[in-house]
């Protein structure tokens, strides 16, 4: 009796190691936050996860990409079309007295490159501005006419004709 005891115990335990629980390869869902910081005259992407404390970054030079942490994209990125060069902007009133205003439809994350030409080509107002949604221009001193508009942010540009009355 004693040896179908041990005999039965034995089993039993060989039988729990046999369907005892084994580790499986997990990984998890995609969730978090995205957020454009400006800092010290730059701009920074940050991406985070649950259950990740690192920084996530790309960092582009010379048609290179490096990508840090473990939010890497589905595909490959690549340059697609021109729309991704135009930065897309309202511009009111047009004409305008003395002020105008530049509304961004896009998140504005890095500083904001505003020229102001003559017809004849010649630069009238250069300035730069911190990213904002919306910048508010006086030329209350620029004389009567047409001018053209250019705003740049990185390799975005937006042109426009604007009158002034």
């Amino acid at each position: 009796m004693k040896k179908k005891c041990i005999l039965l115990v034995t089993a039993l335990m060989m039988l729990q190691l046999m369907v005892a629980q084994t580790m499986k390869k997990q990984t998890l869902a995609i969730q978090g936050s995205s957020h454009f910081v400006y800092a010290n005259n730059k701009s920074y992407l940050i991406q985070e996860s649950i259950g990740q404390l690192s920084v996530i970054n790309t960092f582009e030079t010379n048609n290179y990409s490096l990508r840090q942490g473990f939010l890497q994209p589905i595909s490959p990125s690549g340059i697609s079309n021109q729309s991704d060069f135009r930065l897309e902007a309202i511009v009111y009133p047009n004409p305008f007295v003395s002020m105008f205003s530049i509304k961004f439809n896009e998140p504005v994350v890095d500083i904001v490159d505003l020229k102001l030409y003559d017809l004849l080509g010649r630069l009238i107002f250069n300035q730069e501005f911190n990213p904002e949604e919306m910048i508010a221009i006086d030329l209350g001193e620029l004389s009567s006419g047409q001018y053209i508009l250019r705003v740049k942010m990185r390799a975005q540009e937006y042109t426009a004709s604007l009158i002034r009355r």
